[in-house]
């Protein structure tokens, strides 16, 4: 594998840890940052050593010498940003949710298959060691069939109505922001739902403060999900089978263990390596990706952000959540 020069749009919290996360990842290095904001721009590329910093995206897009963006600005704004990439020659992750709407991402998914360039969205979760180890023992059938999985994710958030939360012009609620990571456990195992039965609490704003949903399936399976901004939840996931349970303790979209569950058997502790940054998995993915000339993953395709971003909007749909625009 090549040698990859990165370029981040957007030095906000989350660029921080992928710089970080590009030290460990092999094969990488930061060449470049852009923000609108050129000061801010000065700053992170003074903080993480970076030879170049740009004002404006278009001339880290044009810069021959990057290989690959990381997209990491408000959602609001993935799907601009991402189509400028592609559309010169740049391979792209962009970080969750790809988009605000499925019209959004089937745009940005369109120009990267017409621009024969790489895109996939960063949902760092999908490539961590866990997430790995449990779809080997769903797929080897030592759970049996898949009868009901539960997720949440909660933390208190102040209320503020310029809060990047709470913002609708910026894809703020909790759905988009952190119940994403709940729903895409249970798609990811489960697949597309037959129904989906939702409710939540808005936000003077109108962004989701809470939201809940139940997804049920044609073979009757049932998955339980959860987000909110108000209080503190257990941030835990379990995954129940006719012939077994995983349970992920807290913080289960981030964990390096898993307790297994069988009848007949004591409890299995299923440790991985403790994580150090979590980032690194997505960019090696993306990097032999494009190694191979592909464009897309064949474990984030494009077909499932579809699929993630056309489920958010039925629950959005549900809870009376509308983005500007729409």
């Amino acid at each position: 594998m090549k040698n990859y020069r990165w370029g981040i749009i957007g030095p906000g919290k989350i660029a921080n840890k992928f710089a970080v996360a590009l030290t460990l990842a092999g094969g990488a290095q930061l060449d470049a940052i852009a923000s609108r904001d050129g000061s801010r721009a000065h700053e992170f590329a003074e903080k993480f050593n970076i030879p170049r910093y740009y004002d404006n995206y278009e001339a880290l897009v044009k810069d021959p010498d990057i290989d690959a963006i990381y997209v990491s600005t408000p959602h609001a704004f993935h799907c601009d940003q991402t189509i400028l990439a592609l559309t010169h020659g740049k391979p792209v992750l962009c970080e969750k949710p790809m988009a605000l709407t499925q019209r959004e991402v089937g745009k940005m998914v369109q120009a990267a298959r017409d621009n024969n360039v790489f895109l996939m969205e960063a949902m760092w979760t999908r490539f961590l060691p866990h997430t790995e180890r449990i779809l080997e023992l769903v797929r080897s059938g030592r759970l049996g069939a898949i009868k009901y999985i539960r997720a949440d994710f909660g933390f208190a958030g102040p209320y503020h109505p310029d809060n990047r939360l709470f913002n609708l012009a910026l894809g703020g609620g909790a759905l988009l922001d952190i119940g994403i990571y709940p729903l895409f456990l249970c798609l990811l195992l489960l697949g597309e739902p037959q129904n989906i039965l939702a409710s939540g609490k808005l936000a003077v704003t109108g962004a989701d403060e809470s939201s809940h949903a139940l997804l049920q399936y044609q073979d009757g399976a049932t998955a339980v999900i959860s987000s909110t901004f108000a209080a503190q939840t257990a941030i835990t996931a379990e995954i129940a089978g006719t012939d077994g349970l995983i349970q992920i303790p807290t913080a289960w979209y981030k964990n390096d263990h898993f307790i297994l569950r069988r009848p007949g058997a004591e409890p299995e502790v299923v440790q991985m390596t403790p994580m150090v940054n979590g980032f690194e998995y997505q960019i090696r993915e993306l990097m032999q990706c494009v190694d191979k000339g592909l464009i897309e993953s064949p474990s984030m395709s494009h077909d499932f952000s579809l699929l993630l971003s056309r489920t958010m909007d039925n629950i959005r749909r549900q809870i009376g959540v509308r983005y500007p625009g729409e």
